[in-house]
C-alpha cells in the first residue's frame, strides 16, 4: 500500500477527490514521518502536531460537502523566517527563540485560506545568512546522505520535501537559498520572478534580492502553490499584477522546437567533472524532448554574481545593523558575513545598483531568439557538514558558498524566474538542472520541467528513510 507521506501535493488531492483518503491520514502519515526521521534529519523547528489534526478535520468535512479549496487539507511546511500569528517565528536564531508574531505573513495567509495544513516551521540558517551548523538549533542534515548538508539558507524546507515529511514548503532565495536545497536535496524549487511572491511578513536580508517560493516534489506542485501564492499585495510595493492565467495550465504543454540557451564559460565552466558528465547527460535527455539547445555568451557574468553580493552585504547590514552588537551570539558564518557588509562602500552598493539593469539587457540579448536558459542546478556534490564547508570541484577544494552560488546570484540579481528540477543520480545523490526564464514568464518554465518530469523518472526517487534516520 502507498504511504501517504510519498505522495505529491496534486495526487494527494485527486485521492481526496475520490474518497480513497483523506487530509486526517494524510497528515497521519506525515506525523508518522516526522517522527521517523525527523531525529536524523533536524528538519523541524517548530512541529504544530494537533493544530494540524483540528485543520485537517475540518478538511475532511469540506471535502464530504463539496466545499474543497485549491489545497484542501494538503499538509505543508513554512521556513522558520515567515511569520506566523500566534506561532513562533524564530529566523533559526537564538535572539529570535521566543518571538510570537501577532500577524501571518501574505503567503502565509493565502497557503492557509486555499486549505493547506500548516504542519511545521521549517530550519533555516540563522537569518537566512547563516551557515550549516546552526549554533542555535543544531545543522539540517541531508536525507540522501546525513553527513552532508542540505545547503540553504531553505535548508529544513529541502530536507522535509524529500523525506516525505511534507509534500509542500515555502523557501527563500536571496542568493540561491531555494534552489541549492533543492538542487541537493533532489527535488524541484522555484525562485519566481522578483516580486511575484509578496515578502511582506518575511524576514528580509536584501530587499533587492530577497524572493519567496514553493519548494515541491514535482513541477505540477510548484505550478499549484506558485498559483496559491502569488499577485499583488498592497503591503509589497514589488509585487507583480496577477498572471492572466493560472501557472498549473502550463503544465502539460509541447515544448518541441523550443530553442534553449546554454553558456558554456561561467555558469557551466567551474563544475565537478561528475556533474558535468551528468549534466551532459541531462541536456540529452532534454534534447530528447525536441529542445534545441543554443550555444550563448555571457561576458561580464562573473561581476554580476560579484555586484549580487555587494548588494547582499550592503542591505543586510542595513537590516541587521542592530544585531552588530550580538554579533558573538550569531552563528559563526552568519558573523562572518555581517562582519564583513562594513566594508562595502556607499560607492561600491551604488556601483552594483546601476549594473543591475546592465546585466538584464545582456541576459536579454542573450537569450533573443531563445524559450530559456538552462544550467547545472548545482556545481558540486553536496559538501559535509562543517562550521567551515568547502566543495570539492575535482581539481581543488573551494568555500562551499562559492560553488553553490556560482549559477543561482546572478538571476537573484538579475529577477529572472528560475526554476530547479531533479536531473539523475552522482555517485548516490542527486543532479539537477535549473531552467532560468524571462521575467515574467514562469509559463515556459513550467512547461519544459513538466515535460522533463513526464519523459524521466529523476523526480520519483526517493532516499532511503532507514538511512536518514
Amino acid at each position: 500500500m502507498t504511504d501517504l507521506a510519498d505522495l505529491t501535493a496534486t495526487e494527494l488531492l485527486a485521492a481526496f477527490a475520490a474518497g480513497t483518503a483523506t487530509p486526517s491520514e494524510a497528515v497521519a502519515a506525515c506525523l508518522a514521518r516526522i517522527e521517523a526521521t525527523d531525529p536524523g534529519l533536524n528538519s523541524i523547528i517548530t512541529l504544530l502536531a494537533d493544530s494540524a489534526r483540528v485543520k485537517a478535520a475540518e478538511s475532511d468535512a469540506r471535502w464530504r460537502e463539496g466545499t474543497a479549496r485549491p489545497l484542501e487539507g494538503v499538509p505543508y511546511g513554512l521556513k522558520d523566517i515567515v511569520a506566523t500569528a500566534g506561532i513562533r517565528t524564530t529566523g533559526g536564531s537564538a535572539l529570535y527563540r521566543d518571538h510570537v508574531p501577532e500577524t501571518d505573513a501574505v503567503l502565509a495567509a493565502r497557503l492557509a485560506d486555499a486549505g493547506g495544513v500548516l504542519l511545521a516551521k521549517l530550519a533555516t540558517f540563522e537569518f537566512a545568512c547563516g551557515g550549516a551548523v546552526n549554533k542555535t538549533f543544531g545543522p539540517t542534515r541531508n536525507p540522501w546522505d546525513p553527513r552532508r548538508t542540505t545547503g540553504g539558507s531553505s535548508s529544513g524546507s529541502g530536507a522535509a520535501v524529500a523525506a516525505g515529511q511534507v509534500p509542500l514548503a515555502i523557501g527563500t532565495d536571496t542568493g540561491g537559498s531555494i534552489r541549492i536545497p533543492s538542487a541537493f536535496c533532489g527535488i524541484t524549487g522555484l525562485k519566481a520572478t522578483y516580486g511575484r511572491v509578496p515578502r511582506h511578513g518575511v524576514m528580509g536580508l536584501s530587499w533587492t534580492m530577497d524572493h519567496a517560493g514553493p519548494m515541491t516534489r514535482s513541477v505540477a506542485d510548484a505550478a499549484l502553490m506558485l498559483d496559491v501564492i502569488a499577485g499583488p499585495d498592497p503591503l509589497d510595493p514589488t509585487a507583480l499584477p496577477a498572471q492572466d492565467s493560472p501557472f498549473s495550465a502550463a503544465v502539460g504543454r509541447d515544448v518541441s522546437g523550443l530553442r534553449v540557451a546554454r553558456d558554456r564559460a561561467f555558469l557551466e565552466g567551474d563544475l565537478h567533472p561528475a556533474v558535468a558528465e551528468a549534466y551532459e547527460s541531462a541536456l540529452g535527455e532534454l534534447t530528447g524532448l525536441g529542445v534545441e539547445l543554443v550555444d550563448v555568451e555571457l561576458p561580464t557574468f562573473d561581476l554580476a554574481a560579484v555586484a549580487g553580493w555587494w548588494i547582499i552585504y550592503a542591505e543586510m547590514l542595513s537590516l541587521h545593523e542592530d544585531h552588530v552588537s550580538g554579533i558573538e551570539d550569531r552563528d559563526e558564518m552568519g558573523a562572518s558575513l555581517l562582519g564583513a557588509a562594513p566594508f562595502v562602500s556607499a560607492a561600491d552598493y551604488l556601483r552594483a545598483l546601476r549594473l543591475r539593469p546592465v546585466f538584464q539587457r545582456e541576459l536579454e540579448a542573450a537569450m533573443a531568439g531563445c524559450a530559456a536558459l538552462v544550467t547545472p542546478g548545482l556545481s558540486a556534490l553536496p559538501p559535509f557538514i562543517a562550521s567551515e564547508m568547502t566543495s570539492d570541484l575535482g581539481n581543488r577544494e573551494v568555500p562551499w558558498l562559492d560553488a553553490a552560488c556560482r549559477t543561482s546570484v546572478p538571476f537573484n540579481l538579475t529577477g529572472s524566474p528560475a526554476l530547479v528540477v531533479p536531473s539523475g543520480e552522482i555517485g548516490g545523490l542527486p543532479g539537477s538542472l535549473q531552467f532560468v526564464g524571462r521575467p515574467r514568464d514562469e509559463a515556459t518554465l513550467f512547461a519544459l520541467g513538466g515535460a522533463y518530469q513526464a519523459a524521466t523518472t529523476h523526480h520519483l526517487r526517493r532516499p532511503a528513510l532507514p538511512a536518514a534516520a
